[in-house]
């Protein structure tokens, strides 16, 4: 009974939880959101522990909902989504902890918005219907959109309606590609595992089609150039919570549907190849435009970027080890570039300004934050024993037998970016020459949730079978 109903227990209870946060005090609304988030990290390591012991490459429930569409209410998790899912639990939990430290005004708001994209996020990775995706797909932009419109920065509002205006273009190309393929199948049907199988009776244009418009989605939403024009507006303006799931969780919708895009779409892999540059060159023009940066989470955004097209290339590398790299590499950057936002968002809480050029001697006033970024750009260019150190075995190890030695062309984009950050870390953390004094201390809510990041960064660095 628990192994048969954990995966729609996971996915709808978020969505919940929003119910008393509308009906209590805002005092307790961060408290629900806590709660609601460390109960779904508890159940995501309970369903990868049920999934793993019972030996099952997959966990599975359906429910009959509109048969007269052919769909149901269906939830799976196998190998690979299920770092997606403890990935996002883990994510949504740092970032519960620390929410209170930023968000000071309209706190029931917040916090419903947080669990509608908790639960979007959750339902997505889950889900087993084409139809139910894309449902999810649509909660979590819409949560995201009055996150930052609402609780964002002085361009908030220009960043929001960027951010809307991308996703109601990716929204409505998935759209159109779900509809051509429900059409198209031999069964009308939005289950995923029956559209696989029958995949190859598409006809040859359809095919075509559907990879044109589903591609052309998910790279808006990883995202990649030259797509990725509302990522750093978006994440500039967003609160640092915002930022935080926006990096960890959604920007991996992009990555986890262009998986299912090679999986359901034959003719999508005979352009791999031409996806791969296309992601290379992403990652690599992303390197050299952060480094012209002058505000750390712009900056941040840009090497989001890099990561993410690295992922992408693994996934067009169409074996096992790209994929296994590519949906640990979605992980790694979720754990990764959250941290940095966290502690991006303690540096302006502390001195009032991201401006690079601004800051100087912050190890001096605030050590914690200093020496925890310090390992955050360790991880992020593959320290071993951490995550990210595993993903880029993984990924070029299957990019380089997909694509011989082109293949390993990105890891220029990641000796780019160790400079720049090394850089980033003389320049304002460690220059004491011109110390600038910050306006007050970062909540305590920051270092439980940095703590908790990079316990998981290392714990799953060090130990990868547990989930590999």
């Amino acid at each position: 009974m628990f192994d048969q109903f954990i995966l729609p227990v996971l996915a709808l209870l978020p969505f919940l939880f929003v119910v008393p946060v509308l009906l209590l005090n805002d005092k307790h609304s961060f408290k629900i959101s806590v709660l609601a988030s460390a109960i779904s990290l508890i159940l995501s390591i309970c369903a990868v522990y049920v999934g793993n012991a019972a030996g099952m490459s997959q966990l599975q429930f359906s429910y009959s909902y509109i048969n007269a569409l052919g769909t149901g209410l269906s939830f799976q998790m196998n190998d690979l989504t299920q770092m997606l899912v403890l990935m996002t639990s883990v994510v949504f939990l740092a970032a519960a902890i620390s929410s209170s430290s930023f968000i000071k005004e309209s706190k029931k708001l917040y916090n419903s918005l947080f669990l509608l994209a908790l639960g979007s996020s959750l339902g997505l990775f889950l889900s087993g219907s084409m139809l139910f995706f894309y449902v999810f797909w649509e909660i979590g932009e819409v949560a995201m959109f009055f996150i930052i419109y609402v609780f964002g920065g002085y361009d908030r509002k220009y960043a929001a309606v960027k951010f809307l205006v991308y996703s109601i273009a990716a929204s409505l190309m998935l759209l159109i590609g779900i509809i051509l393929l429900y059409t198209s199948v031999p069964v009308p049907t939005f289950a995923l595992s029956q559209i696989a199988a029958s995949a190859a009776s598409i006809p040859h244009s359809t095919q075509l089609l559907v990879f044109v418009l589903l591609a052309l989605a998910f790279m808006i939403k990883i995202p990649v150039f030259p797509f990725h024009g509302w990522l750093p507006d978006a994440h500039t303006e967003a609160p640092t919570p915002g930022s935080m799931i926006l990096a960890g969780t959604l920007l991996k919708y992009g990555g986890y549907g262009l998986f299912l895009l090679f999986l359901i779409d034959p003719v999508a892999q005979h352009y791999a190849m031409y996806l791969a540059v296309l992601f290379g060159f992403s990652a690599v023009y992303a390197a050299f435009v952060a480094i012209m940066q002058n505000h750390l989470k712009r900056a941040i955004a840009y090497i989001s970027i890099i990561d993410m097209g690295i992922v992408a290339i693994g996934l067009a590398a169409l074996n096992v080890y790209g994929n296994t790299g590519a949906f640990y590499g979605m992980l790694s950057h979720g754990f990764i570039i959250s941290l940095l936002f966290l502690l991006a968002g303690a540096i302006d809480e502390s001195f009032g300004t991201l401006l690079i050029n601004r800051i100087r001697g912050v190890a001096k006033s605030v050590g914690y934050v200093a020496y925890i970024f310090l390992f955050a750009v360790f991880a992020l260019i593959g320290l071993p024993l951490t995550t990210a150190f595993v993903a880029d075995i993984f990924i070029f190890s299957g990019a380089f037998t997909a694509f011989g030695i082109a293949g390993l062309a990105p890891l220029g984009a990641i000796l780019i970016l160790a400079a720049y950050l090394f850089w980033i870390l003389e320049r304002m953390f460690f220059n004491t020459e011109k110390h600038t004094e910050p306006y007050a201390s970062p909540g305590a809510g920051i270092k439980y949730s940095a703590a908790l990041l990079v316990l998981f960064i290392l714990s799953l660095g060090i130990f990868p079978f547990v989930l590999i």
